[in-house]
């Protein structure tokens, strides 16, 4: 296998991020690439993962985190490969997202955890639940958020990409602004594949109802100092519906696991609100039937930065209730 080129954001443009005082911890994977990750309350027996998308990275669970040790759990939340403090390839076709998923089996492997609980959103639920549906052990409460999971066949399964792409081509260089006033995946896509700057707190705040400081988008800049850093944000967009295969493959699995399932969906995500995909997962989770599934009011695509409070009541009140 090719060795992988990458680079590493240098600590200093993490130093005296608000709200953020952990500790960081790093884990090898595949012998040749770091992974960052938080890791609370490891006092704690049970435990909670936190998976984080496109563009964020564990900064956005910093209110999240200190919330639910206190409530008596270990909280683990990795960056995904590319982001946050984890390495990051300088050649985007490393950025796949078989690679993601594979990277991030092997750090739920090393870390041999099972039977926790995790809350995925956005990307973190795409990578996260193909995880799963090839380690069942590793979890036995799962939060969905603000995510989805392709499963489509025949004919579809073959327009999808070519359609996506296209949206993306006839967007052409979208700013900032343009992606504010038109919040659609072409725009999304377009921005992050054309932008020689990438302004990655400004989208954040498009992507929040809450208004973030300056000193909170600036956190979100963080990792990616230059253009040096850019491929796996650059990436991500355009491989939302690649895999097709396997991860249909992996919803066939994904079915069979049968342990309670929540969502929590936000009312103003510009990409997944009212289009189905929470009740997509509450259907085809058996875990899922009769659960408290809600809408979170006042909630953009990022909602752990518009309710972060509310989530952890949800989500602490939900393993209590199923007994956790």
């Amino acid at each position: 296998m090719k060795t992988i080129a990458k680079v590493r954001t240098p600590e200093s443009a993490f130093n005296n991020l608000t709200d953020y005082p952990f500790s960081p911890n790093y884990i090898e994977l595949k012998g040749e690439i770091r992974m960052h990750y938080l890791d609370e309350g490891s006092e704690h027996e049970k435990t909670i993962f936190l998976l984080h998308g496109q563009p964020s990275w564990s900064y956005l669970y910093r209110k999240m985190i200190p919330q639910l040790v206190t409530a008596g759990y270990r909280v683990i939340a990795p960056d995904l490969i590319g982001f946050g403090k984890s390495d990051k390839p300088l050649d985007s076709e490393n950025i796949t997202y078989q690679n993601e998923v594979d990277w991030m089996s092997e750090f739920v492997e090393k870390l041999n955890i099972t039977n926790a609980a995790a809350f995925m959103q956005d990307w973190g639920g795409m990578i996260g639940l193909r995880v799963l549906a090839n380690r069942p052990q590793w979890l036995d409460r799962l939060i969905v958020a603000n995510t989805a999971l392709a499963e489509v066949k025949g004919l579809t399964k073959f327009i999808m990409p070519r359609m996506l792409k296209l949206l993306a081509a006839k967007s052409g260089k979208p700013t900032v602004m343009d992606f504010e006033k038109n919040k659609n995946y072409g725009n999304w896509a377009a921005y992050f594949r054309h932008s020689e700057k990438l302004e990655i707190g400004k989208l954040m705040q498009v992507l929040t109802t809450r208004k973030l400081s300056q000193a909170e988008m600036d956190a979100y800049d963080a990792p990616f100092p230059n253009n040096t850093f850019y491929a796996a944000p650059r990436k991500m967009p355009e491989i939302v519906a690649s895999d097709l295969t396997q991860v249909n493959a992996d919803w066939k699995k994904l079915k069979q696991w049968n342990k309670p399932v929540l969502t929590l969906f936000s009312d103003n995500d510009p990409f997944l609100a009212d289009q189905g995909y929470d009740k997509k997962f509450q259907k085809n989770f058996s875990g899922a039937k009769g659960q408290p599934h809600i809408t979170v009011s006042n909630a953009s695509h990022f909602l752990q930065e518009d309710q972060n409070e509310e989530l952890v009541t949800r989500i602490l009140g939900w393993l209590e209730q199923t007994n956790y």
